[in-house]
């Protein structure tokens, strides 16, 4: 049963992860696109909609930080021993490192769109 929980954890965290990459890409598209002229008549839906999907956004980076406590408490489970778990542990530091850089620049952008 914990393995289908950590699996389903992992799933989560990927869904997550792309509906937040998802968002970003249709706030900035929805927001240039909002500017031309041929949209005239729906800008007004716009700010409206704007902030549903950064609703949806903020769902997404909760469940992206709860699923991935979850993935740090379960990383054992793999069984990663002796340098492939010095080394994987080394390069999941980092790769999180730089995520939390593209998280955080990538949500003040979403914010700047629909606040600013």
């Amino acid at each position: 049963m914990r393995d289908k929980l950590t699996i389903f954890n992992a799933f989560l965290h990927d869904v997550a992860t792309g509906t937040w990459i998802g968002t970003l890409v249709l706030l900035t598209v929805l927001h240039a696109e909002a500017r031309k002229p041929e949209w005239l008549l729906a800008g007004a839906l716009v700010p409206g909609l704007e902030r549903k999907f950064l609703l949806l956004t903020w769902a997404s980076l909760a469940t992206i930080a709860l699923t991935g406590v979850f993935r740090m408490l379960s990383w054992k489970a793999f069984g990663w021993t002796g340098d492939v778990e010095r080394d994987r542990i080394r390069l999941l530091k980092i790769k999180h490192a730089l995520l939390g850089v593209v998280f955080a620049a990538g949500t003040a952008w979403q914010v700047a769109l629909v606040y600013g």
